[in-house]
């Protein structure tokens, strides 16, 4: 064999061991990322819930009907009974849920520390918000209404903007941004839920109050005083069960529940649910 066989000879052997030891190496790579992957897949939160034996739910006291507390102290509303639905699907018992009250400011924060759960709280998807939390599917439509009162001389959302008036907020980015797009004359005053939102609207300390559709209609109908403008401050939007992001099982287990409650198998609980504090029993919605 000549010199310059054996130099072809000996870079052809070189070349084989790269191969060999870059496949070798790709074959480890590969079944180390796949590890990590089942790790992170196996490491859920929902281990937790069905350890614990109980769901702990963040919810407001603030908006009713969403919730609020009744005449004997006790914490009421669609979505305190929706919380108690997801117990039930989860562990076939309604009490099996820890309800914690926790005003709009601190929702994201309690879920993404871990104080809760998940949270059903009057939380419209935004995209902006999908930075911050996971949503499931909506377990309601809704929008943003306006509230006046009947006396008012407001009648159409191009009345709002006008120096002599004092809009009502409830202390989220969204709703400030709307008063700063719609009607920034306005005076803004803040309030942490819309119970003194309301209490203030009705003894006209202010005089314009933003609220999801249902809660401004919730609102209309317990209170004469007070009417709901035709026109919406945004497009139809959505509520959603938040959590923290990054938990895949957790997720899919929550928005299957909800596509359960919307148009199958606990549909029947959902309608009743809807119905006793809305009055009307809701579409069927396909999973």
């Amino acid at each position: 064999m000549t010199s310059m066989s054996l130099l072809l000879h000996s870079i052809k052997r070189c070349l084989g061991m790269l191969r060999r030891h870059a496949v070798a190496g790709g074959v480890i790579a590969m079944a180390t990322s796949v590890t990590i992957t089942h790790a992170q897949e196996a490491s859920s939160r929902l281990d937790e819930i069905v350890k614990r034996g109980t769901i702990v739910v963040g919810v407001t006291s603030e908006s009713p009907p969403f919730g609020s507390i009744d005449e004997k102290g006790n914490l009421v509303g669609f979505e305190i009974d929706l919380a108690k639905l997801v117990a039930k699907a989860l562990f076939k018992d309604e009490s099996k849920v820890e309800l914690v009250r926790q005003s709009f400011s601190a929702r994201f924060p309690n879920v993404q520390s871990g104080k809760i759960d998940i949270g059903i709280q009057v939380t419209t998807v935004y995209p902006e918000r999908l930075l911050s939390v996971a949503f499931t599917r909506p377990y309601i439509d809704s929008g943003t209404a306006v509230l006046v009162r009947k006396d008012s001389p407001i009648k159409t959302i191009n009345d709002l903007n006008d120096a002599r008036y004092k809009a009502g907020l409830v202390s989220n980015p969204q709703q400030q941004e709307r008063h700063q797009r719609y009607y920034p004359k306005a005076q803004p005053v803040t309030f942490d839920g819309y119970t003194p939102l309301m209490l203030a609207l009705q003894s006209k300390r202010v005089d314009i109050v933003q609220a999801d559709l249902p809660v401004a209609r919730w609102y209309a109908a317990q209170n004469q005083e007070l009417r709901v403008l035709s026109d919406l401050l945004s497009d139809r939007t959505y509520n959603a069960i938040f959590m923290k992001q990054g938990d895949f099982r957790l997720w899919l287990v929550m928005d299957q529940i909800v596509a359960a409650m919307r148009g199958g198998a606990l549909y029947t609980d959902y309608a009743a649910i809807h119905e006793k504090w809305f009055g009307s029993r809701p579409d069927r919605v396909s999973p």
